[in-house]
C-alpha cells in the first residue's frame, strides 16, 4: 500500500505585511543595524514554520528564507564573487553590493527566473574568482530550524550546484571547471548537514527542466560525487517545467536519490512516469498543488491525477506544491471583500494552500468527502461567471496600415537623431503615496486627488523640459504597478488588499486575479497625458502595458485558454490606443516586459506560444495610423530564442534593459539585422549609483559601432520609480550631456 505524506518546497519570505520588505530599505538607508535585520527575517520564518506545522505538514523547508534572492544568497556562500567587489567584507555588505551595485562596482546582471516574474542576481566567474565556502550563516538556519521543527520535519533547502555553475557568467574557464570546484564544497556541507542529524535534505535543481545538452554531463559529473550512502535521504527537486525524457531517465536511475519533487502543474512529468516507469525504492514529491496561482485546484482534475499517480507509485507518494510558494501572497483571510464574493471560496493563498494539502492527503487515502467543499465552491462560481461575446478578428486587424519603412519617415517630424527619453516612470516618493492614501480613505475627493497628481505631473514636464530630454513622459505619479494600474479600470479583474509576492530583493507587486471575461468600459490613461500635453510642444509618451504583460502579471484563469486572456485584454489597450490618438499623441509606448517569461521551455511549444503572444501585441497596436510611433519596453529576460518573434512585434521603437547584460541583449537584436528604432539602456536603474558622464558616453559610441544613427534612441534601461529624485536628476542630466557630446562628435545637429 502506498504511504501518503505532506510536503513543502518553500514559503512566501516577505511576511504578511511586507515586513522583510521595509525592514531591508531601512537597513540601505542606514537607518538600522544588521541584526535589527536578522531579527525582522528570523520573526518572519519563525512565522511561517508555526503555519505549516500547526497545519500537520510532515516535512517544512528551512534555512531558506533569503534576504535577496536563492542564487545570490549561495553566490556569496561559495565566495563565488568577480574581482570588482574583492574588497569588499563578505556577507551582507558584499552579497547587497552584489546585487545593488556601489560606487566602482556595478551590480550583477538581473534576470527572470525560468518562467517567472521574480528575477535573479546571475553569479559571474572571473580569473580573480576563487571558491572558498562559508556556510556558516547557513548551517545557524539550518539548527534554527531543526530546533524549531525537528530533525524529522526540518528539510534545508540546498541550490544545487549543476545549477549555480548553469546560471554562472563565464569570463574564463567552463562550467565543467568551476563544478569541479564547487564539489568539495558541496559534499563537505553535505557532510555537515548530515552531522545535525537532519534526516532529508531538499536539493533543488531547477536547471533539470531546461532541454539542454551540455547539463546531463554536468549532473553525472556532480552525482554522486557530492552524496554519500550514510548521510541524510536526498530529495531532488525541480519545477516550473516537466525534466524531458533524457534527464527523467537518469533520475529514476540513481541509487543515492532516495526522492523526486516533480511538478505536475506545468509540462508532462506525468508522462515521463507512464513512458518510463518509476523506481519502486523512491519517493515521489507529487507538485499537485499549483505554486504559481492562487486558485484551489478543481477536485475534476486533481482527482485524476492522484488516482494515476497513487497507481504508478509503490512506496510512499508525497502531496505537495508544485514548488516554492514565494509566488504566493501569505494569506486571503484579510481580503474580506472578495471572500464575500462566490470566487473567494476558489482561491487559496500560501496558507489555504497548506490546508489544501492536508486535504488532498486525505482525498488520496480514499476519503471521499474530502473535496466535498471544493466541489460545491467551484459549481457556485462557476454560475456567477459573466462571459461576454467572443470576438471576430480578421488579417487586417492584425497589420499596421504601413510597413516599417514606410511609416517610420512620418513620425516625429523636428525631433533630433538620437532622441533622448525615459521609459515612463518617475520616483514614487512618500507625498505621492499619501495622496493614494488619503484618496482611499476618503479623506481626499476625487478632483482634489486629481489636482495633486497634476501637480506631480507639472514637475515631471518641468525637469524634462529643464534637462533637455526630447520624448517626454508624465511620471505615472497616479499609478501603483505598471499592471495594477490597468487591471483596476478593467472589467473581470479582481484586486487584493494586502496579496504582495516579491519580484526582487524589497521589491513587490500585487498582482491582479482574472476571473472573467475582460473589457474596458472607459479610457484609462487620457485625462493624465491631456494633462501633460498640454504643458510642453515636445512629444509625450502615452503610456501602456501590453497584453501579454498583464496576462503573464496576473493570477489568470484556469477555465479558459491563456491565448483567450490574452486577446480579450489586447482589444481593451487597441481601444486605448484609439482614445489615446484622437487625443493628439503621437508616440505610444506598449510596454511587454513579460513577453519571454511566459515562453514554454520545450522548443516544441515555443512556437504556439510565441504565435499567439505577438498576434496579442499586434491586435493591441496594429490599429494605429502611421503617424503614431509605437514603442515596446522589454527587460531583464535572454532573448536569443525568440527574437523573430520580437521582430514580429513590428514596433518602431523597441527599448530594452542592456545595462546589466553586458551588450548580449544588443547582440542578439543585432545578430538577427534588426532595423527598427532600438534604445539599448545606456544605465542601471536598479543601482542608487550615479554613472559619469563619459561611462555614458562611450555606451552610446558602442551601441553605435552596431547600430545606425537613425535607429539609435537613448534611454535608462528601465522605469525610474525606484530611484529617489537625487540619483534620477543627476542621471538623466549626465545621460543628455553624454547625448550632446556624441552628436557634437558627429556632426548632429540638436
Amino acid at each position: 500500500m502506498t504511504l501518503v505524506r505532506t510536503s513543502t518546497l518553500g514559503y512566501p519570505r516577505m511576511g504578511p505585511n511586507r515586513e522583510l520588505k521595509f525592514a531591508l530599505e531601512k537597513f540601505w538607508k542606514g537607518q538600522t543595524q544588521a541584526d535589527d535585520l536578522l531579527k525582522v527575517a528570523q520573526e518572519i520564518e519563525h512565522a511561517a514554520w508555526k503555519l505549516q506545522k500547526d497545519a500537520g505538514i510532515d516535512l517544512i523547508t528551512v534555512g531558506d528564507h533569503y534576504l535577496y534572492d536563492m542564487v545570490l544568497a549561495w553566490s556569496e556562500s561559495l565566495g563565488l564573487s568577480p574581482k570588482r567587489f574583492e574588497g569588499l567584507a563578505p556577507g551582507l555588505q558584499r552579497l547587497f553590493a552584489m546585487a545593488r551595485g556601489v560606487d566602482g562596482a556595478e551590480a550583477l546582471s538581473m534576470k527572470k527566473w525560468i518562467t517567472s516574474n521574480y528575477h535573479y542576481m546571475v553569479p559571474e566567474f572571473d580569473e580573480s574568482t576563487k571558491i572558498k565556502a562559508d556556510f556558516s550563516t547557513f548551517l545557524s538556519d539550518v539548527e534554527r530550524g531543526v530546533k524549531f521543527l525537528g530533525k524529522e520535519t526540518a528539510s534545508p533547502v540546498v541550490l544545487g550546484p549543476v545549477s549555480l555553475a548553469y546560471f554562472t557568467k563565464m569570463s574564463c574557464g567552463d562550467k565543467t571547471s568551476l563544478l569541479a570546484s564547487l564539489i568539495p564544497e558541496y559534499t563537505k556541507l553535505i557532510a555537515a548537514l548530515s552531522a545535525l542529524g537532519v534526516h532529508e535534505v531538499q536539493i533543488h535543481e531547477p536547471a533539470l527542466v531546461f532541454d539542454d545538452s551540455e547539463l546531463l554531463p554536468l549532473f553525472s559529473q556532480a552525482y554522486p560525487a557530492i552524496l554519500s550512502a550514510s548521510g541524510p535521504r536526498i530529495n531532488m527537486v525541480s519545477f516550473m517545467d516537466d525534466v524531458g525524457e533524457k534527464n527523467y531517465q537518469w533520475l529514476i536511475a540513481q541509487p543515492t536519490i532516495k526522492v523526486l519533487s516533480l511538478d505536475f502543474t506545468r509540462g508532462n512529468n506525468l508522462g515521463l512516469i507512464k513512458k518510463h516507469g518509476f523506481s519502486d525504492d523512491k519517493v515521489l514529491g507529487a507538485g499537485v498543488i499549483d505554486s504559481r496561482n492562487v486558485w484551489k485546484v478543481q477536485p475534476s482534475v486533481v482527482s485524476a491525477l492522484l488516482t494515476e499517480l497513487k497507481g504508478l507509485v509503490s512506496s510512499e507518494l508525497r502531496i505537495q506544491p508544485s514548488g516554492s510558494m514565494q509566488y504566493n501572497p501569505w494569506d486571503l483571510e484579510c481580503e474580506k471583500d472578495i471572500l464575500s464574493k462566490p470566487v473567494g471560496r476558489v482561491l487559496a493563498f500560501a496558507k489555504q494552500k497548506l490546508s489544501e494539502i492536508q486535504i488532498l492527503a486525505k482525498a488520496t487515502n480514499g476519503d471521499e468527502q474530502a473535496l466535498k467543499e471544493h466541489t460545491e465552491a467551484w459549481a457556485a462560481y462557476k454560475k456567477t461567471v459573466v462571459t461576454t461575446n467572443g470576438n471576430l478578428y480578421s488579417e487586417n486587424d492584425f497589420q499596421r496600415a504601413e510597413q516599417y519603412r514606410a511609416r517610420r519617415p512620418k513620425q516625429l517630424p523636428g525631433v533630433a537623431l538620437l532622441p533622448t527619453t525615459t521609459i515612463g516612470s518617475f520616483p514614487q516618493t512618500t507625498q505621492i503615496r499619501s495622496l493614494r492614501t488619503q484618496m482611499k480613505k476618503g479623506k481626499m475627493t476625487k478632483a482634489e486627488y486629481e489636482a495633486a497628481i497634476d501637480k506631480q505631473i507639472a514637475y515631471a514636464i518641468g525637469l524634462q523640459e529643464a534637462l533637455g530630454l526630447d520624448i517626454l513622459v508624465h511620471g505615472e505619479a497616479e499609478r501603483t504597478d505598471m499592471v495594477e494600474f490597468f487591471a483596476q479600470q478593467m472589467e473581470g479583474m479582481l484586486f487584493t488588499t494586502n496579496g504582495w509576492v516579491q519580484s526582487f530583493g524589497s521589491r513587490c507587486v500585487r498582482p491582479p486575479i482574472i476571473h472573467m471575461d475582460i473589457t474596458r468600459p472607459n479610457p484609462m490613461t487620457v485625462r493624465e497625458f491631456k494633462v501633460a500635453q498640454d504643458l510642453t510642444s515636445k512629444p509625450v509618451k502615452g503610456m501602456l502595458t501590453g497584453p501579454i504583460t498583464i496576462l503573464n502579471w496576473s493570477f489568470p484563469r484556469v477555465d479558459i485558454s491563456r491565448k483567450d486572456q490574452a486577446f480579450q485584454l489586447a482589444v481593451a489597450i487597441r481601444k486605448e490606443i484609439a482614445d489615446l490618438e484622437a487625443a493628439c499623441c503621437k508616440v505610444i509606448q506598449v510596454d511587454e516586459p513579460a513577453l519571454r517569461e511566459g515562453m514554454p521551455l520545450r522548443a516544441s511549444d515555443r512556437d504556439e506560444y510565441l504565435g499567439w503572444a505577438v498576434d496579442a501585441f499586434r491586435l493591441a497596436t496594429a490599429g494605429a495610423s502611421s503617424e503614431t510611433q509605437i514603442h515596446t519596453h522589454m527587460c531583464y529576460c535572454e532573448f536569443k530564442d525568440c527574437m523573430n518573434a520580437i521582430d514580429r512585434l513590428d514596433t518602431d521603437v523597441n527599448s530594452i534593459e542592456n545595462a546589466r547584460s553586458s551588450n548580449e541583449t544588443l547582440e542578439a537584436f543585432v545578430g538577427i539585422n534588426y532595423q527598427k528604432g532600438f534604445g539599448p539602456g545606456v544605465y542601471d536603474i536598479h543601482s542608487p549609483v550615479i554613472p559619469p558622464v563619459e561611462f555614458m558616453e562611450n555606451k552610446i559610441k558602442s551601441f553605435l559601432e552596431c547600430l545606425d544613427i537613425e535607429q539609435l534612441v537613448v534611454n535608462p534601461d528601465c522605469g525610474l520609480k525606484t530611484r529617489t529624485w537625487p540619483e534620477t536628476v543627476g542621471a538623466l542630466k549626465n545621460m543628455v550631456e553624454a547625448t550632446k557630446n556624441v552628436r557634437k562628435a558627429l556632426g548632429v545637429a540638436a
